[in-house]
């Protein structure tokens, strides 16, 4: 496992993200044609959303939901990157590394987008003419004000980011009424807006980010001192696990759904199901698509293509859970066929005898 190359993919899935939240909040930040930004609508999607989302993203890995990986699985499904950083992404699954690795790969998106959204707001306001204003047609200015100090409290001893009442009164921009007063300085609303996104944004992805990284450094070297460590001095008696034969002929399989829990294209998978009654669906799973949930619905005996190189994770246990059928392993390279290794057929078939209602088939056929 070359961890440059991880490296390396991780730090340009973070500068893709960093340059993806600046330009978006810079389309945000310029305003309307009279520069006018509507402060309420900033502070909610930049401060206040990310943190929301982050608490979420802290709640689905307490209960381990994957759903909060999509967008991280997303980015990472994109065809723009070398093979050689894909394939670490493989040693990662073997070596049981990939969960950490997204992990941390999901905060650092998050605080890259944080980050990049923080500079492009210190830029456009170094280069433009901003007025922060706030439209409201339930709300005034006496019920605004408390939500804002009570924003403001972590930073209460920073005078200048500490939001005015007679400004945020001014800072209205009624339908009907009078011109704004001109002796405002409705530009004074950046560092409140400033502090609010460093503090809610910025501050707790760099916290979750660090954290992860430890998990992360844990887990690798966790794995290093295993590969590194000496053989026994007294020979172990091998633990006999009887391993069922496979199934020599090709079972059969009517009104049933595929599931493709490998990245394939369709030539090789119409080859791959060459034999077979044409599939009632076709769904997408793993780390290759976000289909996982429709598939387990859908109460049809399904045919689960595997990459036979990757060993079974506790997401496809966690999806064999729910449904019934057959496994069939493949390797190829490139659009050629290749046997499967021996050691990784025992894996899968060892893997098979523990799920009640799933049997393996290998087609033998494939060339």
């Amino acid at each position: 496992m070359d961890h440059r190359l991880i490296n390396q993919f991780s730090r340009a899935i973070a500068l893709i993200v960093f340059v993806f939240g600046a330009l978006s909040c810079s389309a945000i930040i310029s305003g309307d044609e009279l520069g006018r930004v509507n402060l309420i609508h900033y502070l909610l999607l930049f401060c206040l959303l990310p943190l929301v989302l982050l608490i979420l993203m802290l709640l689905g890995m307490i209960t381990s939901v994957n759903k909060q990986y999509f967008f991280s699985k997303s980015l990472l499904s994109l065809p723009i990157w070398p093979q050689s950083w894909l394939n670490q992404l493989r040693r990662l699954k073997q070596h049981n590394l990939f969960a950490p690795w997204l992990t941390f790969v999901s905060q650092l998106i998050g605080l890259s987008f944080s980050l990049g959204c923080l500079v492009a707001f210190l830029l456009v306001l170094l280069f433009s003419d901003i007025s922060f204003v706030w439209r409201s047609t339930l709300l005034n200015a006496e019920q605004v004000y408390p939500f804002l100090k009570a924003i403001s409290w972590p930073w209460q001893f920073i005078d200048s980011a500490q939001p005015v009442k007679q400004t945020l009164i001014a800072s209205q921009e009624l339908r009907f009424g009078a011109e704004l007063q001109k002796s405002v300085d409705f530009g004074s609303w950046w560092a409140f807006l400033f502090m609010a996104q460093f503090v809610y944004s910025v501050v707790p992805r760099l916290g979750s980010t660090m954290w992860t990284k430890v998990t992360l450094s844990l887990a690798i070297q966790d794995y290093h001192q295993r590969e590194q460590a000496p053989s026994p001095l007294v020979n172990q008696i091998p633990v006999d696990i009887q391993l069922e034969p496979i199934a020599v002929g090709r079972p059969t399989l009517e009104h049933y759904n595929l599931v493709c829990w490998l990245s394939l294209n369709s030539t090789m998978t119409a080859r791959a199901i060459a034999g077979f009654d044409q599939p009632q669906n076709i769904y997408q799973a793993g780390f290759h698509g976000d289909d996982e949930q429709a598939a387990m619905d859908d109460d049809l005996t399904q045919l689960v293509l595997v990459a036979a190189w990757e060993p079974p994770l506790g997401e496809l246990q966690d999806f064999l859970e729910h449904g019934r059928g057959i496994l069939m392993p493949l390797d190829f390279n490139g659009e050629n066929w290749v046997p499967i290794e021996p050691h990784y057929l025992d894996e899968w078939r060892r893997f098979t005898q523990t799920q009640e209602h799933w049997t393996l088939f290998v087609n033998k056929e494939l060339k």
